[in-house]
């Protein structure tokens, strides 16, 4: 039974005060009439086609929000792209941490209090680094799942919150473990300090992922989502040059300073989480109409109705609970949902399969071929660098050209490229190993073109509203499952003292390349330019993935009027 044909659901009616405070919607320039004014005869469908050009939209016009351009749509809602540009403050301190961290255990002055003598020379112990390096992306594959049941049980806003304090703690962990004199005891502390890190990078990062792409217009949602790689590479510069900085420093300050900066990290998201509006979606789910409203208006108002949009979301999420009676992670497994799990778990898997684990350890790959320290670290750098331009023009591109259209020819290139690295392996030569370099920025660049942000706007678009914290959760489990195997695996290839590959290493990524260009031919959909609730339909009609993209839904006509709009035209 759809949402269309149900007459039970309760209305959310705005109080007097809010609709007093409304008024000042009817107030708009003639030219942007055409985009606010609205029509509680019209139906929702026809509702979802806000056109931002200033000319009339005639009853026949077929343009939709999800055709906008990018400039045309950021106007359109300036405070949602304001919200979600804030939603990426977090995600730099999760690339930080990615970089800071292996980057650390490394300086001299590490070693002296964490280390001991190996064979004549400071080192860390193996199994120890191992867990170092280890625990912190199991602990985030544990806070997203967690994360993901406790957004539904008290909110993005609160969860954000919880899991920015935790971190705090996490981060004196980390700087305090130097204190205790037993060697073991500090590195133990160190180590908790690191997994409960890893654990709160969890958290937050599936909060901001939802709250991103439950509350973007189609117009906004893959671009906004491509925000995610941008700012994690930018963490990650953060990071290396916290390093550089770091090196030259005697005793522990340096060491000391790159953790304790994690704590001036930390205040922007504790800052986001308190001035930020709760998801309206989450609201409605949960029956909290008025602050749903307070939210919406905060997001949406004075260009857009917030009261047509808290409808929009409304027919989504109760055509969703007539499908999916409620929201647990074994929902996400059963019926239409399963696939759309499995979906959002391959898009979540692109980074490793086109060879992110390796990108992100150039430095240590290529000294494993015979690099300087210094041309090795410049290398990485440079890679950071590359990959922020790649992404910086995927996130406009996205808003031109479908998913499929970016991940498949760019992970194909990714493969050749990859492969003609491997090939080189078979020589051994300083001119080479600078080739490996370039081969592995411009693999970078190809998919920061292409694939990387794709992946981030599947991930955001294909889950159901009613699921989309707890699909997140369990995508998160199959990203960092991929990266722990290929953390482990990948030293056993390149290292001098294992397998000793070198560039041959590449043709493990040559064929992760393929598999993924294949496997999102097959099953990932196209997505682009499609509402939630058009996404909803076409899963449950159980369309195969390429036919998603030709399909032309005919408009729902929707018997119930929109009462908050209604009451808002006429208050």
């Amino acid at each position: 039974m759809s949402y269309h044909d149900r007459r039970d659901s309760d209305p959310i009616k705005p109080s007097i005060h809010e609709m007093e405070a409304s008024r000042s919607w009817q107030q708009v320039p003639q030219n942007e009439e055409d985009i606010t004014s609205y029509n509680p005869y019209t139906s929702q469908t026809q509702d979802l086609g806000y056109s931002a050009s200033a000319s009339v939209e005639t009853e026949n016009s077929k343009d939709n929000e999800g055709q906008m351009p990018l400039r045309q749509a950021i106007k359109l809602y300036p405070k949602v792209a304001g919200y979600c540009l804030a939603m990426s403050i977090p995600i730099v301190g999760w690339g930080y941490d990615l970089v800071i961290v292996g980057a650390v255990v490394g300086t001299d002055s590490f070693l002296k209090d964490y280390g001991e003598m190996i064979h004549g020379k400071m080192d860390t112990p193996g199994n120890w680094l191992s867990l170092w390096l280890g625990l912190p992306p199991a602990g985030a594959a544990i806070g997203s799942l967690l994360g993901g049941w406790l957004q539904n049980k008290i909110g993005r806003k609160f969860t954000l919150m919880m899991g920015t304090l935790v971190s705090a703690v996490a981060i004196a962990c980390m700087f305090f473990s130097h204190i205790p004199e037993p060697l073991d005891t500090k590195r133990m502390l160190l180590t908790a300090g690191l997994t409960i890190q890893g654990f709160t990078v969890g958290i937050i990062r599936g909060v901001c992922v939802t709250w991103v792409s439950e509350n973007t217009p189609t117009a906004l949602r893959g671009s906004a989502m491509a925000l995610f790689p941008v700012f994690t590479l930018l963490g990650q510069l953060i990071g290396l040059l916290v390093t550089l900085a770091i090196n030259g420093i005697e005793g522990n300050s340096g060491y000391l300073g790159a953790f304790g900066s994690q704590w001036i990290l930390a205040v922007g998201p504790l800052i986001l989480s308190i001035l930020m509006p709760e998801s309206p979606a989450h609201l409605i789910r949960t029956g909290q109409e008025e602050r749903a409203i307070k939210s919406a208006t905060r997001l949406y108002a004075p260009k857009i109705n917030p009261f047509s949009q808290l409808e929009r979301i409304r027919a989504t999420i109760e055509e969703e609970k007539a499908n999916t009676a409620s929201a647990t992670y074994w929902s996400c497994l059963r019926g239409t949902n399963l696939r759309r799990t499995l979906i959002v778990g391959l898009a979540s898997i692109f980074p490793p399969l086109f060879g992110m684990e390796l990108l992100s350890n150039a430095n240590l790959f290529l000294r494993s071929m015979g690099m300087e320290s210094t041309p090795s670290l410049v290398f990485m750098a440079a890679g950071v660098v590359a990959g922020m331009f790649g992404n910086a023009i995927g996130f406009w591109l996205l808003s031109r050209t479908g998913r499929r259209n970016m991940i498949i020819p760019s992970m194909g290139v990714a493969a050749i490229l990859w492969g003609a690295m491997g090939i080189t392996g078979f020589w051994s030569s300083e001119a080479l190993t600078w080739v490996a370099g370039g081969i592995m920025m411009s693999v970078i660049i190809v998919c920061g073109l292409g694939a990387w942000p794709a992946g981030y706007a599947i991930v955001g678009e294909t889950s159901s509203l009613q699921l989309r914290s707890l699909t997140q959760g369990l995508a998160s489990i199959a990203e960092k499952g991929f990266s722990i195997t290929l953390a482990i695996v990948l030293p056993m290839l390149f290292s001098r003292d294992k397998a000793a590959l070198g560039a041959k290493t590449a043709f493990v990524f040559c064929g992760t390349s393929v598999i993924g260009a294949v496997l999102t031919w097959l099953f990932v959909p196209e997505m682009k330019g499609r509402s939630a609730i058009e996404i909803d339909q076409m899963f449950e009609m159980r369309l195969p993935a390429r036919q998603f993209k030709g399909l032309k839904l005919q408009a729902h006509q929707v018997q119930e009027s929109a009462p908050l709009a209604m009451q808002q035209q006429y208050a």
